[in-house]
């Protein structure tokens, strides 16, 4: 790309920004119409047009947060978000601490009105860097001014975007001219299109350090030691400008001299040489890069790698806990070591015979094993508990040993001073550790056995008294040749049929009719807690906003996680359906997301299953709603909604069902003929 042909600087640089985003594998672009961010959203539109990338446009930033987000989620890719300035930056906060705390790699790509306007009062104006605060790390470029340096750095910032693994601010400035006629830029970016799925990009025309420097076709996006700016690799210059925020927005007054015409190109040079000798500094400040992962807001690049060693002889009653976004480790640790496991419904591993589906009541105060609960004397936590009030009870239990697996990207999680915290737990060989002939190896072995069987064995029972279910049919009755026998089966089966859903029954029916090629969403409603106290195992995939817990753009993660889920590399999700289950006030709090196929555009499968209780009644279980006088209760906490629903959902362009019964809500769920469909379901306060 010939800058110089280029009437606008912005264009220019943006062109080189989006460019390396793209080859390093960006794949989802989300843009919110502005006019500071124009040259970046028209040249994401290009994007579109030649087939390099999937473009979601979306009016409302929140959403567009919140839409981005689960698209990353699912992807495990990064995913810009385009604004222009202002409060529209400020509009993606929730989304963006949410991104911080659950590790997600959200990228805040948004414009900004150059270093002379600052203080100025101009319009649309403000101090952006920093606006997310000290937990989202921020990265500040100067307004271009067609230099190579300051192209150079609009590459490295693309770059970085591509393989950012946190939340992270990309805040560029530009100044006017904004925009111009964007290039044909198919010879830039090569894509290969197999179905759905996007292939890895090819990127030509780059220097030749940058070609030295490309990660390759390994999928391996990651930082890494190489040629580079300082030696530290490819992107290290830009990392070092890291929360600095540059000379250009060091200060509201600190504008340059050239505040009516623009920054020279000594100017940049001066702050792309400055930003390589800070790079030390703002690497051990701060976690952007993997090999400066956040511990402590410190790098680990040198630090050993810490690894627990634990012998199931020696620690038999262990018990094995798996949070938000715990993955596979947690099923895969209580499996190895023999232990009962407590895996929270969005944990990644609910599934498995050591499961305990009932483990609030088992760990609880009214347990029916009140002697195994209180012979625990080790318990390994991996994820991030949230959704119960045992296991942060059972945890603070003096005595008791506690193992936490720290995740790359994902804050610490600390729930006791004495914990400790490691990078893994390798689960050995029984007994390999301890000095024993075959029969103690052979009572050990026996005992570690019972430990694991006392405890499934109590949950079973408490799965077989709470099943929703009704009992299996009797198919032989409905072929007899007793015409009463028959007419008794069918007014049973009509019976069960015809049954009011219950929360029990709402929760019980969306776990068994997900399978492992749909995706199940939920909101931070009391209906994620219905399901994580009584759903049995299974290997699923399941979404929550759980890094801090709001109820705050439910609807657009779905539609994000519906996104990427059937356009993405999982080719057996491409026929799969989302589910999103939220309550009253999580849908109506995110109600503009509906807002979809605008311009066009395409949207994915998805259901959003709305449990209207008439308000928030997760609060009546707090301890508030015993002492607080009723009305004001009401007024205050519980907020009643009227609202219709149906009407919402034809204003927006969906489907609608009612389902007031068992048999309609199955029908319901199971309805392939709607692509977009909200389902109401009437619950009792």
């Amino acid at each position: 790309m010939n800058a110089e042909a280029l009437r606008s600087p912005a264009l220019a640089a943006a062109i080189e920004l989006l460019v390396a985003a793209v080859g390093g594998g960006v794949r989802d672009i989300v843009v919110c119409p502005g006019s500071r961010s124009q040259s970046l959203a028209l040249v994401a539109a290009e994007f579109e047009r030649i087939g390099a990338v999937r473009l979601h446009v979306r009016i409302d930033e929140r959403s567009a947060g919140f839409f981005a987000l689960g698209i990353a989620r699912e992807s495990g890719r990064p995913v810009p978000v385009i604004t222009t300035s202002g409060t529209a930056v400020a509009n993606l906060a929730p989304a963006m601490l949410e991104a911080h705390h659950a590790g997600v790699p959200l990228v805040a790509l948004t414009a900004d009105r150059p270093a002379e306007l600052m203080g100025t009062g101009a319009n649309q104006t403000t101090r952006q860097p920093g606006l997310f605060g000290q937990l989202v790390p921020c990265v500040t470029l100067p307004a271009p001014d067609g230099s190579e340096a300051s192209l150079s750095l609009a590459r490295e910032a693309g770059l970085a975007l591509a393989d950012a693994q946190v939340a992270w601010h990309l805040n560029v400035a530009y100044r006017e001219p904004l925009s111009d006629a964007v290039p044909d830029l198919s010879e830039r970016v090569t894509v290969r299109v197999t179905g759905a799925a996007l292939a890895d990009a090819e990127v030509s025309g780059v220097s030749e350090e940058v070609a030295a420097a490309w990660p390759g076709d390994d999928g391996d996006r990651r930082f890494r030691e190489g040629p580079g700016p300082a030696g530290r690799g490819l992107n290290a210059a830009l990392a070092a400008a890291i929360a600095n925020d540059l000379a250009a927005h060091a200060s509201d007054n600190s504008r340059s001299s050239s505040a009516a015409g623009g920054a020279s190109s000594a100017n940049v040079s001066s702050t792309h040489a400055t930003v390589a000798r800070n790079l030390d500094e703002s690497l051990a400040a701060y976690g952007t890069w993997p090999e400066a992962s956040s511990v402590n807001g410190s790098s680990i690049a040198t630090q050993k790698k810490r690894v627990e060693l634990v012998d199931p002889a020696e620690w038999p009653n262990a018990l094995v806990v798996a949070g938000d976004r715990a993955g596979r480790i947690g099923e895969q640790l209580a499996h190895k070591g023999g232990w009962p496991l407590v895996a929270e419904v969005s944990s990644g591993s609910r599934y498995g015979r050591n499961l305990l589906a009932n483990y609030r009541d088992l760990l609880g105060e009214n347990s029916s094993i009140a002697a195994l609960r209180d012979a625990i004397e080790l318990v390994i936590v991996v994820g991030h508990p949230t959704l119960s009030r045992e296991v942060p009870a059972l945890l603070k239990r003096p005595g008791l040993r506690v193992i936490v697996i720290d995740q790359p990207g994902v804050p610490q999680y600390r729930p006791i001073e004495s914990v400790e915290a490691v990078d893994e737990v390798k689960v050995l060989a029984f007994g390999s550790t301890m000095l024993s002939n075959a029969d103690e190896q052979y009572l050990l072995r026996k005992e570690a056995k019972r430990w694991l069987t006392d405890w499934t064995n109590a949950d079973l029972a408490l799965r077989q008294e709470r099943d929703s279910d009704p009992e299996a049919p009797n198919v032989a009755a409905s072929r007899s040749q007793d015409f009463r026998e028959r007419a008794r089966f069918g007014r049973t089966e009509l019976a069960v049929s015809r049954e009011r859903v219950t929360r029990e029954i709402l929760a019980d029916s969306m776990w068994r009719l997900t399978w492992p090629h749909d995706r199940l969403v939920l909101a931070a409603s009391r209906l994620i807690r219905d399901l994580d106290s009584r759903v049995p195992g299974k290997r699923i995939h399941v979404h929550s906003n759980r890094g801090l817990a709001g109820i705050d753009g439910t609807i657009a993660t779905g539609l994000g996680v519906a996104e990427a889920s059937q356009h993405g590399d999982d080719l057996a999700a491409h026929g799969g359906q989302t589910r999103v289950l939220v309550g009253d006030v999580a849908f109506l709090h995110d109600v503009g997301s509906l807002l979809i196929r605008q311009g066009g555009e395409d949207a994915p499968r998805i259901q959003i299953v709305v449990g209207n209780d008439g308000g928030g009644t997760i609060f009546d279980s707090l301890e508030v709603a015993k002492t607080a006088d009723t009305a004001s209760f009401d007024r205050v906490q519980y907020t009643a909604t009227n609202v219709h629903i149906q009407a919402l959902a034809a204003a927006y362009g969906w489907a609608y069902r009612r389902a007031e019964t068992r048999g309609s809500l199955e029908e319901a769920l199971t309805d392939r003929t709607e692509l977009r469909m909200i389902i109401e379901v009437p619950l009792d306060r």
